[in-house]
């Protein structure tokens, strides 16, 4: 299923795997100025070809190398002959694609090998996108920035502003540097491939480094009381949720209290 809204010039396309018609998780890819950032699932190809037609796509750029970014690259390199830039670290992961988690699979679907180009910019006819490396999330993540109009197109950095889940191979410090890192150039909107369009970004982030914050504290008292680690993230974030069974503990509550207790003092 792919969904098609407007925000300004921006054209965010919407896309999920359905079963029996109800979606399962959606996610985002942005088109402007003949430009798409991210593709979406494997699932979801044959619509993204279809829009990318539609639209006149020129240019596509994968924040990183998750499937659910990168998944339709395939289908528009083949359909348009559309090679896709990337940070220098994706590149290689855009070429020949890691195995990926069976969940992963159902979800998004295998992301096929593609040629790639490594870019530090890209330039439309009317912008110009920085290139900036914002691991965390993965270890090639970077995000566009177009200064003169303070848009930054975010990929997986920014997800949600009371995230609870990260993945076991996230690295959370990483994780939160880069999202100073973005919010020192004082964007005036996030376009995020999960949570929309995010205006006033600098505040949205401020507010999520600081419940990531409340949540270390609270937990890092009850380790400190010898509390276990499965019970100081029930305590503080509640029970896991259906995706941490389905995930088999790959995505968890727990990964994140582990990883909050063990950031330098003062982080």
């Amino acid at each position: 299923m792919l969904l098609q809204e407007q925000w300004g010039p921006v054209t965010i396309l919407r896309m999920t795997r359905t079963f029996f018609g109800r979606p399962v998780r959606w996610v985002n890819a942005f088109y402007l100025d003949g430009l798409l950032i991210d593709s979406g699932p494997y699932w979801t190809r044959r619509e993204l070809l279809a829009a990318a037609r539609r639209l006149g796509v020129q240019q596509v750029y994968t924040t990183h190398e998750h499937e659910d970014h990168c998944g339709g690259n395939g289908a528009l390199y083949a359909g348009l002959g559309l090679v896709p830039q990337a940070g220098a670290a994706t590149v290689p992961h855009l070429i020949a694609p890691p195995r990926i988690h069976l969940y992963r699979k159902i979800v998004w679907g295998d992301a096929p090998p593609t040629p790639a180009q490594a870019v530090t910019h890209v330039d439309t006819d009317h912008y110009h996108f920085d290139v900036i490396p914002t691991p965390g999330h993965s270890a090639d993540h970077t995000v566009l920035y177009e200064p003169t109009q303070g848009w930054v197109f975010s990929g997986d950095l920014y997800l949600h502003e009371r995230a609870k889940y990260i993945r076991t191979d996230e690295d959370l410090a990483a994780l939160i540097e880069s999202l100073r890192r973005v919010a020192a150039l004082e964007p005036r909107v996030l376009f995020c491939a999960h949570a929309g369009v995010v205006e006033q970004p600098g505040e949205a982030i401020a507010r999520k480094l600081a419940y990531w914050e409340e949540l270390r504290v609270k937990a890092a008292a009850l380790e400190e009381q010898g509390e276990p680690l499965p019970d100081v993230s029930a305590a503080v974030m509640g029970p896991e949720g259906p995706m941490t069974r389905f995930s088999r503990g790959h995505i968890s509550k727990l990964n994140l209290t582990r990883a909050l207790v063990a950031l330098p003092h003062g982080h």
